[in-house]
Formats: structure tokens, sequence, C-alpha cells
């Protein structure tokens, strides 16, 4: 095939306009010391197709390549060409790209929001009889590209391009396997979550396969990521199981053991699980309010003042729907992910998350002599975030990653199946802390890091967090955001929907990445949000990550 639609692009008909390229379609301002690119200059692309090429410049330097990196994803490329009234965008691999396959897969790339035009990608051999008719070599045109300078775009005159486009979105049920150790008599009225995600890649049709060569299409066995995991929690649930019958299991809190689905699509499961405890919370708290009346209205007033004063007092330091609620029931949260490659020492991350972890690993890793990193950073990309960012303490384990990760070459021989077993018996024994203590561990909230972990290279800081399992909304939900910060003191709250920053239309995550980007630090800019049915426009000044 010649062409093929990308996964995010517009359905339905497009009918005939004229066709200009771009090169590169990139454009990036000048900052860091970097000149200003732009394959748009003096080119007129409204109503017409852009075709660009799909990668970035071959031969420029690495730090130059970094600098674009932001600005040259498909995702990108599709947001600059609609705000600069394009009909669609057309990507072409083209000669000196060296990819295996021209055509740009079809696959989820994390994400399942769209954009409002059509995004297609063409074989080079299209491109090059296209060119033809304007007497333009393909080869020549990227090798002068290659060199760094974006060169001016040209029509590509005589030629009209019209496309039908339709995309299915496949849904499917993901399944969380959950089961609760109820350790006393009756039901606790708190609980600890041991967890670790069940899904892995299958045979890699995803951005997130690090397959290479001809290993594509072959299943990704995810020996390490994460049946490690999983055997891990299997381990503690057997043990605690086989105590519990035999009377020797004390505490105050259950356990709930859980296999998270869909991890690697975003940390779906264990979103799901959350909003559907904080949606049950919420129901369950609305049933025992009083009945209205004019009788009590006042008093009901009263009461609600001081309802709202206390939880005011009492929540974490970030805001939104619920949040800091689901510590009065989830205690903690103990997270496997990655945990079958020990060889030098065991990563346990979060850390940060409570005051008391340092001390309680101290205490029991007296019995287990395991060699122990501490990383306090709790925004993982993992679904023990997911209950961090839900005002959850939580202690995730990992053993270091590999160059089999994401590859069909990470397979059970290569594991190390006595260190799961130290792995699951340490956390085995931070669990029967967590139950039997009287308090439940504080929550304590962080900065994002500012250092290389973060998903996004952003220094312009907002204070905002997205609802990364949200896929069907226009624009970007937000499920809360941290206190103090400048959103918040912009007035933006948890529940809020993001439709517009810095004049720059928000129709999805990307879109609001790259507007972050482009924000400059403690300039005041405008930010426009949907809240329930109103549009709400406020002043918001961005902070600095570093």
């Amino acid at each position: 095939r010649d062409y093929r639609p990308l996964s995010f692009s517009k359905t339905g008909d497009f009918g005939a306009a004229d066709i200009v390229f771009a090169g590169y379609g990139i454009q990036a301002p000048a900052k860091d010391g970097y000149d200003e690119y732009d394959s748009y200059v003096h080119l007129d692309v409204k109503g017409k197709w852009v075709v660009c090429f799909r990668f970035m410049p071959e031969g420029i330097s690495a730090e130059r390549r970094q600098f674009l990196n932001s600005y040259s994803s498909l995702r990108y490329k599709a947001m600059r060409a609609r705000d600069l009234g394009a009909r669609g965008l057309i990507v072409v691999s083209g000669p000196t790209s060296g990819v295996r396959k021209q055509l740009v897969p079809m696959q989820f790339d994390g994400s399942l929001a769209g954009t409002s035009l059509a995004v297609l990608s063409v074989s080079d051999d299209v491109f090059a009889a296209w060119l033809k008719s304007v007497n333009k070599d393909p080869e020549k045109i990227q090798k002068r590209l290659d060199t760094g300078d974006p060169a001016m775009g040209f029509p590509i005159k005589g030629l009209k391009l019209s496309a039908t486009v339709d995309i299915t979105q496949e849904k499917k049920t993901g399944r969380n396997v959950l089961g609760r150790l109820q350790v006393d008599d009756t039901p606790a009225h708190e609980i600890v979550v041991v967890g670790a995600h069940i899904d892995h890649l299958g045979a890699g049709p995803n951005a997130n396969s690090l397959a290479k060569g001809d290993e594509g299409g072959t299943i990704h066995f995810g020996a390490d990521d994460n049946a490690s995991g999983v055997a891990a929690m299997l381990q503690i649930a057997e043990s605690m199981a086989t105590a519990r019958d035999a009377g020797k299991l004390d505490g105050k809190r259950d356990v709930v053991f859980a296999a998270w689905s869909g991890e690697e699509l975003g940390l779906l499961g264990s979103s799901h699980y959350v909003k559907e405890l904080e949606t049950m919370f919420s129901q369950h708290a609305a049933a025992l309010s009083p009945p209205g009346g004019k009788e009590n209205k006042e008093g009901d007033a009263d009461e609600k003042k001081k309802q709202e004063a206390k939880d005011e007092k009492n929540k974490d330091e970030q805001s939104g729907p619920n949040t800091g609620g689901l510590h009065l029931y989830i205690a903690a949260c103990l997270n496997m992910d990655m945990v079958g490659r020990m060889q030098e020492k065991l990563v346990l991350q979060g850390v940060g998350s409570s005051t008391q972890w340092q001390k309680m690993i101290e205490r029991v890793n007296v019995a287990t002599g395991l060699p122990i990193t501490i990383q306090e950073d709790s925004y993982l990309p993992t679904d023990a975030s997911v209950f961090f960012l839900h005002g959850v303490p939580i202690l995730s384990a990992f053993t270091g990653n590999h160059s089999e990760y994401h590859t069909p070459r990470d397979t059970p021989e290569k594991l190390n199946y006595e260190g799961i077993s130290q792995v699951a018996r340490l956390m085995n024994l931070v669990c029967r802390q967590l139950i039997s203590q009287k308090k439940s561990p504080d929550f304590v909230m962080q900065e994002r890091p500012s250092d290389g972990q973060r998903r996004a290279n952003l220094r312009a800081y907002l204070g905002s967090i997205p609802d990364y399992a949200e896929s069907d909304t226009k624009g970007v939900l937000l499920s809360g955001v941290a206190k103090n910060g400048p959103a918040s003191k912009a007035g933006v709250k948890g529940g809020d929907i993001i439709v517009e920053l810095a004049g720059k239309k928000i129709e999805n995550i990307y879109d609001y990445t790259y507007a972050i980007e482009a924000l400059k630090i403690g300039q005041e800019t405008e930010i426009v949000v949907q809240r329930k049915e109103k549009l709400i426009r406020m002043k918001v000044t961005p902070g600095s990550r570093d």
C-alpha cells in the first residue's frame, strides 16, 4: 500500500485542495542559544494539504536534535499545520530516513484523543511522483534539509488531493483481577493495596515496543515486565493467607491484592479502580446527607461551612475531586514492577510520599539484608503514581532496567528467581507492618522532579495534574492542581477541562504539552477552561520547574 491515515487523524470526507511542501514541518522558536527553525516561512498553507518529512534533519548535531525533538513529533507537526489553517497533513519518510517501513504504522500512541484535521502517511514513491510534476528531486531536497538549513517550502502546482478517512477505534475491555484478604472476623475499614500490572505488549503493536530488526511483530514475553511483579505479589498473598488461616496474622487493616490491566496503555486499570472508589465514596456521602427542608436550611448551611473548613484544613497539598479522601480508606499502596533482574541492588521508589517509609524499610530489612537504594520521587511511570496523585502513600519495588526491556528478549530464563522471592519477602514484611500499626502512614505531597526523570522536558510549570486515563474529552481534563501552584492561584480547579492556553487551542494532552513548552516563566498568559457548561478565562503566571 502507498498510503494510510494515522491513528489520530480526523475521519470524514476531505474535498480536493492544493498541496504544498513544508520541509520537515517543524516550527521551533529561537531559545536556549539555538536559532529559530521554521519550515513554514513565506508559505501559504491555509485550506491546503501540507506534506512534510516524517522525522527531523538527520545531519544536525546531537544537541540540536535534542532541542528540536520537542517540535518534531507527528502530533506536534499536526498541531502546527492545524493552527496555520491547513486542510490536512501528509507525512512522508523520505529517501534518507533509512526506515524499513515507509508508512507510519497504524498504532495506538498512548492516547485515544484525535485532532481536527486529516493526517495521512504516503510512500516515498507517491511523493516522488508528486515532485516529478514540478521537476524536483526528493533526495536532493531532503539531503539539503538534513544539513539543518530549513530552506523554503513551495507549492506543488498542478496537483490537488482529496481523501476519505474512515477510522474505527476498536475498544476492548481490560480486566483487573482483585482479591481481598480479610484479616479479622469482620471487614476492616481500611485496606493496604498490594499491586502489580499483569498486562504487557503482546506482539508489540504499539509505540512502546523496542524490538529490533526482524523482532517486530513477535511475542513480547514480558518475563520481567511484569510477570516478575505478579509472581512476587502472589507470593505475598499466599504467605499472608497461610498465616491468617493458621491464626498467625494480626492486623487492623485488610489487604487487597491487585493485578492491574492496561498499565502499558497508560495506567488504565489502576486509574479505573481509583475512580470507581471515589465515585462510590461520593455516592455514599450523598446518601448520608440529611434531607433538605426550610426548617433546617440554616443549620445545614452552618454544618456545611464547618465541614468545608475541616476539609480545607485536613486535605493534602493537592486539590481535585475527592483527592485526599482516598487515604482515609487506603492506608498505602505497595507496587512491584520489574523485580526480576536483581543483581546489585533493589530500588524502592516513592519513599518521599511518607515520612514513615525510611525507618520502616530499615526495620524490616534487618530480616532480609537486601542492598537497597532509596528514591524519593513518587512521580513514576507505573500504577503506584495513580494512588500517589490521589493522596495515598506509595512504595514501589524495581530491580532496574535492562536491554531486553519491552522486547521479545525479556524471557523467563533471564530472571533471578531467588531475587524475586527476596523482594516479595521484604514487601511482605512492609505490608504486615502496615496492617498492624496503630495509625496509617502520613502522606507527603511532593513537587515534581526538576531533573531528567520528567516525562516531558518542560521548564515552565503550571501545577496542573492531567487525568491521563480520560480519552474522550475534547481538551485536557484535570484530576487536580497542586496547592499554591500557578494554576491553583489563577483559580483553576480539579475537574476543569483546559481548552485553550496562551492563545493555542487545546484538544488533547499533546496540544497542552506543546503549549506549556512555549510559555515564558514569569510572563502572565491566559488560560481558558470549561467548568461544567461554562467557559472561564483566567490569567496564569507560569513558574519554573528548575
